[in-house]
């Protein structure tokens, strides 16, 4: 399975540009391995790895057995792409090259997410979620004294339960899939959700957790509940808003209330999603799958009408007339249209996307559907183009 890049930061994140010459510059003069170490976690905070590799490839030759170098480098390598080198230099931060293992999580996490099999990568969570929920366990414990200004030991403590429950997260997808068949697939992800909820009960990755979890249960009730106190939770907020979670999550949540034929409740989730990030393939997808489904739910009940997804209706103004089935497809065929060219645009390679979107479009082309125009904008060369 592709496994969603959880502790880390391996989201294809540009690497800084830079050239040997540029580098033997920044590291001119006298030069420590404490120095270049510094300089390394700038570099890494600005996703220029390619410059980060060099400082810590050069504080290695200066200090050989420097852990924090070994790890650095190793996290580098792994996010600018290299899995096999940034595995082999975080192994040897291992026995039998080192005398301990790591006695924090940051490695254990990487190891996980670069495993290539499923019983290997839940070796290395479990070690690292036991860390870091120790370490929950004793700060809650010294909480009860903690002043309200400690802000930021606040931050820390709260960066270290997500850590966790993102951890704890990743483990339920292994179980869910490469070892759905195991015979104690159901018993540990029930155990690894209520470890998860312990810790952060509104997150809503745990959340979106809990609800497959039930779905794959048959708890179909169950599931539709927790989905929609989610999307409760999120109901009306405008895009950009720091309180929506991630755009992976947002769509993840889309997908669920689709599964329950909450249509409405998509559409406002993915409207966010379509006004963050234009080029989103699957936003447009779901979008289009979207309003597919829900003319295709008033065709078969026709006392149901679509209304505008929260997120579009102006405080103060009413809201625009509900829309018709035909309507519904109309926009889905748009979305659909606009989903097929940035599919070929970008190469993306979610061949399940392609293939179904390019279905809904031959569908609709049948039926006569014209796809749904909405305001013109021109462009830089004073041409028009569709918005």
């Amino acid at each position: 399975m592709t496994r969603t890049k959880k502790a880390g930061r391996r989201d294809g994140v540009p690497k800084g540009k830079t050239t040997p010459a540029n580098a033997a510059n920044a590291t001119a003069g006298p030069v420590s391995a404490a120095s270049l170490i510094d300089k390394s976690h700038t570099l890494l905070a600005q996703s220029n790895f390619e410059l980060a590799i060099k400082f810590l490839d050069r504080a290695l030759e200066l200090e050989p057995t420097n852990a924090e170098a070994r790890e650095l480098v190793g996290i580098a390598e792994l996010e600018a792409g290299d899995e096999d080198r940034g595995r082999e230099h975080l192994l040897q931060l291992f026995p039998p090259h080192a005398a301990e293992p790591p006695s924090h999580p940051s490695p254990y996490l990487y190891l996980a997410q670069s495993a290539s099999e499923p019983q290997e990568a839940l070796g290395y969570y479990s070690t690292a979620t036991a860390m870091i929920e120790k370490r929950i366990a004793e700060q809650d414990r010294k909480g009860k004294g903690r002043q309200a200004n400690d802000g930021e030991e606040e931050e820390e403590i709260d960066e270290e339960r997500q850590m966790a429950v993102t951890a704890l997260v990743a483990m339920i997808e292994i179980w869910m899939s490469d070892l759905c068949m195991e015979e104690a697939a159901e018993k540990n992800c029930d155990d690894l959700i209520q470890r998860a909820l312990s810790i952060s009960s509104n997150d809503p990755e745990v959340k979106l957790s809990l609800a497959s979890i039930r779905m794959s249960q048959s708890r179909f009730d169950d599931a539709k509940q927790v989905v929609i106190s989610l999307y409760n939770d999120l109901e009306g907020r405008e895009p950009f808003d720091p309180i929506l979670p991630a755009l992976p999550v947002r769509l993840a949540l889309s997908r669920l209330l689709l599964e329950h034929n909450q249509h409405l409740e998509a559409l406002d989730i993915i409207s966010t999603v379509r006004e963050e990030d234009t080029l989103n393939i699957e936003g447009a997808y779901l979008e289009g799958w979207a309003f597919y489904l829900r003319a295709e739910a008033i065709k078969e009940n026709p006392a149901l009408l679509i209304a505008v997804p929260v997120s579009t209706v102006v405080e103060g103004e009413e809201p625009e007339e509900p829309m018709s089935a035909e309507e519904c497809l109309s926009e889905s065929m748009r979305s659909l249209i606009e989903c097929a060219r940035l599919y070929e645009d970008q190469s993306y390679e979610d061949e399940g996307i392609g293939s179904h979107v390019a279905e809904l479009l031959e569908e609709l082309e049948k039926k006569g559907v014209v796809p749904a125009i909405h305001e013109e904008e021109e462009d830089e060369d004073g041409d028009v183009e569709m918005a």
